[in-house]
């Protein structure tokens, strides 16, 4: 028995889960992956995976279609094939062999992560985009529904079953949790780790402007018309964990030649943000705003006409 049972740990362990799913049909989302997720999809059944390596070395995985779907590479064997642990144990046996076994793509297996940001991977990939038209909060907050339509926050903003805007954080790892926000809220992702937003196009854009929320990126564009720039959200007042999750992101931008812009709030503690960031990275500029912050400058223009407003959906 105890030998059998090393055997399946060995499954766990060594097996790629996501090259063996790739040998059922399953595709990898280059896009949505990161270096401790890989997102995954099968046509002919339309299912999406996400594929993780636990702190022990174990691989797992969840379908983001059903809850009640997940677990180790045994699981998603059985519950794939509706076979017993005998025959799951034949299949997965020559993946343990010396040779590697012929994939359509060789996948790197995913670093390990915590329980809870693969419960934060999990979740995220369950919520669905933002509402045809724009977030009814955001709209309330007097930003329009062609900047909640512009390709950089497209795919930055989503919406959960109980109807708040959620922006996802990242780290150099991936997705490390997400921030809630409706009329009289703002939480964040339970076990999840606040680091930093940021706009879909951050990878090539030639400027980015660092500021203090999703919100105030949002309305930074649409006050100021800038349709080219990145932006980088760090949430108000930083951990250190985010200074240093930041300091590398502006690095990397400046290394690559992009202009930097610190567009924190028109207040005391703003202006010490700029100075501070302006240490990591000498040189940036500063472009603050009129009032308060971006999003309260947006709705003192004398067009401002907000939306109606969205019920607060705590939880």
């Amino acid at each position: 028995m105890e030998n059998r049972n090393d055997e399946l740990d060995q499954f766990k362990t060594r097996i790629n889960l996501a090259e063996y799913a790739a040998s059922q049909g399953y595709q990898l989302d280059r896009r949505e992956s990161s270096r401790n997720s890989a997102v995954m999809r099968r046509e002919s059944d339309n299912d999406k995976i996400i594929i993780a390596t636990d702190t022990d070395g174990h691989g797992v995985y969840f379908s983001v279609r059903d809850e009640q779907d997940n677990g180790s590479i045994v699981d998603f064997v059985q519950r794939r094939k509706g076979w017993n642990l005998g025959q799951t144990r034949k299949e997965l046996r020559p993946w343990l062999g010396v040779e590697p076994m012929p994939v359509p793509e060789r996948i790197k297996k995913p670093e390990p992560s915590s329980k809870d940001r693969q419960a934060a991977m999990g979740a995220f990939a369950q919520m669905q985009p933002q509402p045809a038209g724009g977030h009814p909060y955001l709209l309330s907050r007097g930003i329009n529904s062609e900047t909640l339509a512009d390709p950089r926050f497209v795919g930055m903003i989503r919406a959960d079953q109980r109807g708040n805007a959620v922006f996802p954080h990242y780290d150099s790892h991936g997705l490390s949790g997400y921030e809630l926000k409706n009329k009289g809220f703002t939480g964040f992702s339970r076990g999840g780790e606040k680091r930093i937003w940021h706009s879909a196009n951050i990878g090539n854009a030639e400027r980015v402007v660092v500021v203090e929320s999703a919100i105030d990126a949002l309305s930074h564009a649409q006050e100021t018309g800038d349709h080219e720039a990145a932006y980088i959200s760090i949430g108000g007042q930083p951990s250190p964990e985010q200074w240093a999750v930041l300091e590398t992101a502006l690095l990397n931008k400046q290394a690559q030649g992009a202009a930097l812009v610190a567009g924190t709030d028109a207040d005391v503690a703003g202006d010490v943000l700029a100075e501070r960031i302006a240490e990591l990275v000498p040189g940036i500029e500063r472009q603050r705003p009129t009032a308060g912050d971006w999003n309260e400058q947006l709705q003192r223009r004398d067009d401002y006409e907000p939306a109606a407003p969205s019920g607060p959906r705590m939880g």
